[in-house]
């Protein structure tokens, strides 16, 4: 060893520094979450790993999950088309119609849910802010905390009060503040139909003869469905 070796730049071992990262957000995101739990448990949510399901009335179970940002694949990003969102986190927001879901998948066995099974699903920071913005899990966490049980009590209850009862989800068929995905008014078709056949088929129609013309394979599988299920003949 050379009198001023120490002098040399040291490789630094990036996967030891990935490992302490990976584990600093973890924490700070178990602590965060731990806190947010508190709220929640006593209003009837019961948790499994980072998500939230609460049932409201029968067949109708409310969605919470944090989401922490992938680890980045490459060293790159393009904002707004590649962001990196590794050391932040969001949190999702759901309703998933348990009748719905058992008749899209009757093989799983579900008894408690991802938010991805939700047929209606928001993110929290678009309900307070406008947009799609992530929380960064390196800064003041307790600030971060408030922000959260602040959101969820405000704007994330007003969303999920607007979808509370089937009877609701009927009467929105598509409309704020079920507008999430493009097949809303199919889902509220079907589950019209589960109850009342004739009204259920007439929504479920029409759906049908409203798709767009550049959309064949949906309209494909919408015209399936009905017809191996009897909505259509």
């Amino acid at each position: 060893m050379g009198v001023f070796d120490f002098l040399k730049p040291k490789k630094i071992d990036r996967a030891a520094m990935d490992d302490i990262v990976r584990l600093d957000t973890k924490s700070s995101l178990d602590e965060i979450q731990k806190a947010v739990f508190a709220i929640l448990k006593p209003q009837g949510f019961k948790q499994k790993g980072r998500t939230f399901n609460r049932q409201i009335e029968k067949g109708l179970i409310q969605v919470i999950n944090f989401q922490s940002g992938q680890y980045p694949i490459g060293d790159y990003e393009i904002p707004g088309l590649k962001d990196n969102l590794y050391g932040k986190f969001t949190v999702n927001l759901g309703v998933c119609i348990e009748g719905l879901y058992r008749f899209q998948w009757p093989d799983k066995k579900n008894t408690f849910y991802k938010e991805y099974d939700c047929q209606i699903r928001e993110r929290l920071e678009p309900l307070m802010n406008g947009k799609d913005q992530w929380w960064p899990l390196v800064k003041d966490l307790d600030k971060t905390t408030n922000e959260i049980i602040q959101g969820l009590s405000t704007v994330g209850l007003q969303w999920f009060e607007g979808i509370n009862t089937l009877d609701k989800v009927i009467d929105k068929n598509g409309k704020q503040p079920y507008n999430t995905t493009p097949r809303a008014k199919l889902d509220t078709a079907l589950i019209v139909w589960f109850d009342d056949k004739i009204k259920g088929s007439k929504l479920f129609k029409e759906y049908l003869d409203n798709i767009a013309d550049d959309k064949t394979k949906h309209r494909e599988y919408v015209e399936q469905l009905g017809r191996k299920n009897g909505i259509i003949t």
